[in-house]
């Protein structure tokens, strides 16, 4: 059997590395959630909160990237299977030997190891590591919907909230436009009066409008702070958001394209077995039909009952064949479509994958 471990060790960090992810994208998610709650502004340190998301989106590409170099790291080792394939096919070392003095006993002994081999174990391992890939996705993908409804939710009522202040924002500094000409205009009147009794009264009116005024432009400059402390919560978790967003998607395209492979392996793996173990079978049953004359007639009586035994045997495969050609030909047309698309998203470490080997088999 193929050695994987390296496989192994990549499965592992890589699952690692989704763990840790997973606990910072739950703490800013939080803050978003207690940005949404709060009643002030300043509660939050938002160049902490910022680069933890900056981190969050950098280690993002980093962990698809990873998980993309296992999918192509899974098909590597599948196609390195494709030497004991080939093993099938042709003479062992210890078969062309015994075929320097009997070629009849070298194709015997080479028959007689295609019926028995077998190339489950292969498949179950490369099956097995295919499920904890996409357990490992399907996972991260289940808590990434969980955060991004919640975080969705956390963002509009931060936005909710700058929608409210800005409007507050707009009232105020409308009141303090109406306020200074009634202010001025009480300044005039004190000027132009000569009557105490008036003068007392227009101060005492001016006193009332200047402490309004003076309210008013601290509630300005408050609501204003908190507009602009919203307006880069609202920036700074709409990335968050994004990301998340674009996570799902990224899981999305990762599950498919794994899960049409590994459909898409069974059935290779079965028809080329089947294939290679029914082509021993009809070479056995050749060599029988070679005897001719060297048997006599109960063996040619029970020669033809296998002859007629194998015609309903290959009448069976070939109806076989047909529906597996059916479904192959499905799940072509479904494969290229989830190539296509992991291509498009992963291009980048294609690229890379062209020029290193991520996995040493």
């Amino acid at each position: 059997m193929v050695q994987t471990k390296q496989l192994d060790l990549e499965i592992e960090k890589t699952r690692n590395l989704v763990v840790e992810m997973r606990d910072k994208i739950h703490k800013s998610s939080e803050v978003l959630e207690k940005v949404a709650k709060s009643d002030s502004f300043g509660d939050v340190n938002f160049d902490i909160e910022n680069a933890r998301i900056q981190d969050v989106l950098a280690q993002q590409k980093v962990m698809e990237s990873n998980i993309a170099d296992l999918i192509i790291g899974l098909e590597d080792v599948t196609e390195g299977f494709g030497a004991e394939f080939k093993n099938m096919q042709t003479f062992s070392l210890s078969e062309k030997l015994i075929g320097l003095f009997s070629k009849k006993k070298a194709n015997s002994m080479r028959n007689d190891r295609v019926r028995t081999t077998s190339l489950a174990g292969n498949l179950q391992d490369l099956l097995a590591k295919s499920d904890t890939i996409v357990g490992i996705l399907k996972e991260q993908k289940d808590v990434l919907t969980e955060r991004y409804k919640n975080s969705e939710d956390s963002l509009r009522s931060v936005i909710g909230q700058r929608e409210d202040v800005t409007e507050q924002l707009k009232a105020t500094q409308a009141r303090i436009e109406e306020l200074n000409p009634m202010l001025l205009d009480i300044e005039n009147k004190m000027a132009a009066t000569t009557n105490q009794a008036d003068r007392t009264k227009l101060e005492s009116e001016r006193s009332e409008l200047a402490t309004e005024y003076n309210q008013a432009q601290a509630k300005e400059q408050e609501l204003l702070a908190g507009s602009q402390t919203l307006e880069r919560y609202t920036s700074m978790f709409q990335t968050f958001v994004d990301s998340l967003n674009n996570q799902i998607a990224a899981q999305n395209t990762l599950i498919n394209k794994l899960s049409i492979d590994t459909e898409q392996r069974i059935i290779l793996y079965k028809s080329l077995e089947d294939s290679l173990k029914t082509a021993a079978q009809q070479d056995v049953a050749h060599q029988i039909n070679t005897l001719g004359t060297k048997v006599d007639t109960a063996a040619e009586e029970t020669m033809a009952g296998i002859g007629a035994a194998a015609q309903r045997h290959i009448a069976d495969l070939l109806e076989l064949h047909e529906s597996n050609m059916v479904n192959s030909a499905e799940i072509q047309r479904r494969k290229q479509l989830a190539d296509d698309a992991f291509a498009r998203r992963f291009s980048e470490v294609l690229e890379k994958h062209e020029s290193s080997n991520y996995t040493a088999n």
